[in-house]
């Protein structure tokens, strides 16, 4: 079914004339009738009383041009979309991200695109990088912000920037004053901890072991907001990223001996359709200068 001959029909109903509808359309007048003449034939109904004087529709014209004027309608909609779509005028983003970075760096990063693209919806979803990983297998989210030990090979990626794991702790702290930390320096140091779905916690648990330090564990949650407020309170020293350790007051970073870095990515699954709004998201995510490896 030609959508040429469909669109034509309408136009002739609408004027009464072939003559007049081909001027509207842009089209020769002879090439519009054998146009809808065929689509009569492939329906086996005549569309329309070819009087001399003013073309009228039938009763079965009437009844299929009004299923044809909507169906027009709904696809220029759904072109009106793709072109609003294209200049980001609508569309969403489904994104992952573990709590750690979804405290200092998502917000400012969304909140960027969101006034240069107000049409775009954001749906941010937060969970562990276990959790994250299997909404991104489960097609639940498009983009998922992972450490980037955390991105599986079958996924594509763009690394967006670094920053370091600090051992944090009230400014009343024995160790506050120290430049750097050694593992040795943690032997029966009370820890307020991340629980096992945090790579921090397994970096930690490596830095340690490999010294052959027993640390002791004060706290362990999977609360971020809980472990800076029990740091602050003195239940024991906590490790978390410069950038959040610079944003609360009166908590001090100090960093370990050797360095402990955490690198952050941007994932998606490979050999997928991802829409203009995630890919343009994904190039401002590269380009705003928010995930820095020393943000303020």
């Amino acid at each position: 079914m030609n959508l040429k001959a469909l669109m034509g029909c309408v136009e002739v109903a609408r004027q009464g004339s072939f003559t007049k509808a081909a001027q509207s359309l842009h089209i020769a007048q002879p090439a519009l009738s054998m146009a809808i003449t065929r689509l009569e034939e492939e329906l086996g109904v005549t569309l329309f009383n070819r009087a001399a004087r003013q073309v009228t529709v039938t009763a079965e014209g009437k009844s299929f041009l009004a299923h044809v004027e909507v169906a027009l309608l709904e696809l220029d909609m759904a072109r009106q979309e793709l072109r609003d779509m294209a200049h980001l005028h609508s569309g969403e983003i489904r994104l992952g991200v573990p709590p750690m970075f979804g405290i200092h760096y998502i917000p400012q990063v969304l909140n960027a695109f969101g006034t240069r693209y107000p049409g775009i919806v954001m749906t941010v979803v937060e969970g562990s990088a276990d959790d994250i990983s299997q909404r991104l297998e489960n097609r639940d989210i498009d983009v998922a912000l992972l450490e980037s030990r955390r991105v599986k090979s079958g996924w594509d990626s763009v690394m967006l920037g670094t920053d370091e794991m600090v051992l944090c702790m009230s400014d009343s702290h024995p160790l506050s004053g120290e430049a750097f930390i050694e593992a040795w320096r943690l032997q029966d140091e009370k820890m307020v901890l991340f629980d096992q779905t945090f790579l921090q916690r397994h970096l930690f648990d490596s830095f340690c072991a490999a010294a052959g330090v027993d640390y002791r564990i004060a706290l362990q949650s999977n609360f971020v907001s809980l472990v800076i407020k029990a740091t602050l309170d003195g239940i024991g020293a906590s490790t978390l990223l410069r950038s959040i350790q610079q944003s609360v007051p009166g908590m001090v970073g100090i960093p370990f001996k050797p360095a402990q870095t955490m690198s952050f990515s941007l994932c998606w699954r490979a050999n997928e359709y991802l829409s203009v709004a995630n890919k343009r998201f994904i190039e401002f995510a590269q380009t705003t200068g928010f995930f820095s490896k020393d943000p303020d």
